[in-house]
């Protein structure tokens, strides 16, 4: 308990300072599941650029890692750019991790990528980078050189020598022979077991739904969070929408408005034509009825005239 303890205070006190969310609580700390890892390791990425370009766009969205394989993936590669970048082999495994198994060792990755992101950003985090995306792997030229070694066939023989050094040297190559055989059964039982595990546990982890965060917990800022933009989101495009109606009710209406003073105008000049025709109508016929009259007049003064004269 005490040692429990102290791997996970160590990690509260190293990242736990770096980042403030997720928050560095002793129930995940205690057992990390991959979303709280997903969630530190994109969050030392945005607060402090270290391993800036590792992850994919699909690979930072942990809704988009499902299946073992693309956990196993993302995790490989936040270890292997941690390993380059304080060039260092890291003894952690990414499929006890997502195993739930040895979370001490898990604790230990946490507070090296605090370390990384605190003191290799810049061209030690790219060069980390690069290492990771050209498809290199912390440990593993070691790993294949130990295997050969152990895989290739004895020395042979010195030639010469009497029967009895033959004998002797014989024994010892058999000897060394079936020691490294057994060693190799060992180690293939061993790695099997480790395989059965996790996927035992993996496959229970799949299975169970995972378990909601508590309230206080960084998963649950993310949510609202996330939740609060796309309100405001909402809201933005709303208001775009609105206004975008506003201008087209009132270009629509400006144009209704030209098109009544246009149709009032043309009413209003043929009302006028109109009325000179009218009037020039009257007048034609006033001066009409003038000219009829004094033509009248003109005729019986004439005619009362020839009767005085008579």
């Amino acid at each position: 308990m005490a040692d429990e303890e102290a791997y996970v205070l160590q990690t509260q006190e190293t990242l736990g300072k770096l980042i403030s969310k997720p928050k560095m609580t002793d129930k995940y700390l205690k057992k990390p599941p991959f979303r709280f890892l997903h969630d530190v390791v994109m969050e030392v990425i945005r607060a402090t650029g270290f391993s800036q370009g590792l992850f994919t766009t699909e690979e930072s969205d942990s809704a988009q890692l499902s299946d073992k394989q693309a956990k196993l993936d993302f995790l490989n590669k936040a270890i292997n750019v941690v390993c380059f970048a304080l060039d260092q082999k890291i003894d952690v495994s990414a499929n006890k991790i997502v195993a739930g198994l040895e979370p001490e060792k898990t604790n230990s990755f946490l507070q090296l990528l605090s370390q990384a992101a605190s003191t290799c950003v810049g061209e030690k985090s790219e060069a980390a980078v690069q290492r990771v995306l050209a498809g290199e792997t912390a440990g593993v030229a070691k790993k294949e050189r130990k295997k050969k070694e152990e895989d290739a066939p004895p020395p042979p023989p010195p030639e010469g020598g009497d029967a009895a050094a033959d004998d002797e040297a014989a024994k010892k190559e058999e000897e060394r022979r079936k020691r490294a055989e057994r060693k190799k059964r060992e180690e293939e039982k061993k790695r099997r077991a480790e395989e059965e595990a996790a996927k035992a546990a993996a496959a229970a982890g799949e299975d169970a739904p995972p378990p909601p965060p508590p309230a206080d917990d960084g998963e649950e800022e993310r949510k609202k969070e996330e939740k609060r933009k796309k309100e405001e989101d909402r809201e933005r495009r709303k208001r775009k929408e609105e206004e975008k109606r506003k201008k087209e009710e009132e270009e629509q209406r400006r144009l209704e408005e030209e098109a009544h003073a246009a149709a009032a105008a043309q009413a209003a000049e043929e009302e006028r034509l109109r009325q000179e025709a009218i009037a020039a109508q009257e007048a034609e016929a006033a001066a009409a009825a003038a000219a009829a009259s004094t033509a009248t007049r003109t005729a019986t003064a004439t005619a009362t005239a020839a009767t005085t004269t008579t």
